[in-house]
This record gives C-alpha cells, structure tokens and sequence, in this order.
C-alpha cells in the first residue's frame, strides 16, 4: 500500500527522536533492555592492583554505547580514540583506511569514518563483530589505558 511506506517513515522518525531525547538505544541483537549511551569515563578495577579508565551511562554503568551518530560528548570520544591509540596503536584501520595506523588517529573527539575503522580493526582483534559500534561484547574484550596512562590492561582479568 502507498500509505503505509510515509507510516513506516514517520515511526522510525519518532524513533530515532525518542533515541536522541532518551539517550537510549535498543540493541538489535539477544539484549532484551534498551543499553544506554556513554556519556563519561569511569575507573574500573579490574584486579591485579590496575585501575583503567571506562566509558559509563550516567549511573556509572560500565554498559553503554559508542558508534557513529550515538554520541555528543566529545570528552568520551577523546578517551576513547586515545585508548585505541595507546593500546591498540599498531593496528592498521579497517577499509577504506587500511593503509593508515590506529596510532595516526586523530583525537579530535569526533565519532567519524576513521574512528568507526579504527574501532572495527580493534574488534577483529579481539574477537568480536567487527560493527563499528562499541559495547558490553567490546568492553568485555578490550584492554583500556590505565589510569596512569602508561599501561593497558583488560576489563576483565
């Protein structure tokens, strides 16, 4: 029917404007609950005596999200980019940027192409669907930077 494609649109809009006013957004995979986006940087203690710095929701939940158009915070961005870099730093970038190093990354604190590669190449690494999106599968997987900035350590040990 010709009218129910202009329904369809108009019920993603609301969706994505609940997505932006809530600051939430529903996983498409086996989560049931909606994950929240990250919006500041936590320390987390692993064990071993190490405490590494963690993107969190605003309960301090160490479950959230990062990927193109889910964050406005460029704070997190900035760690985050700068985790890749420290941590993962002679990777090279995901297509189209295979040919570039997560260390030549910029941290500019914006989520763009280079980010999403970077974070994708990071993913293969560690084991997880490289989507470009990060959460608690990533999380789980990925070493972050220490709290002193000279060591990266994982989020589970």
């Amino acid at each position: 029917m010709k009218g129910s494609g202009v329904l369809r649109r108009a019920g993603m809009s609301v969706a994505a404007v609940l997505m932006a006013v809530t600051g939430t957004f529903v996983s498409t995979g086996s989560a049931t609950a909606a994950t929240p986006l990250c919006v500041k940087v936590v320390l987390h203690s692993p064990g071993g005596g190490h405490a590494i710095s963690v993107p969190a929701a605003s309960g301090n939940s160490t479950s959230c999200l990062i990927g193109r158009g889910l964050v406005a915070n460029t704070a997190i961005v900035v760690q985050f980019q700068y985790t890749m870099i420290r941590c993962y730093g002679s990777r090279y970038l995901a297509a189209p940027y295979q040919n570039e190093r997560i260390r030549d990354l910029a941290t500019d604190g914006s989520f763009g192409p280079r980010t999403e590669a970077a974070l994708k190449s990071v993913q293969k690494a560690v084991g997880t669907t490289a989507d470009g999106t990060y959460g608690p599968n990533t999380r789980d997987r990925m070493r972050f930077v220490s709290r002193d900035g000279r060591d990266c350590h994982p989020y589970r040990s």
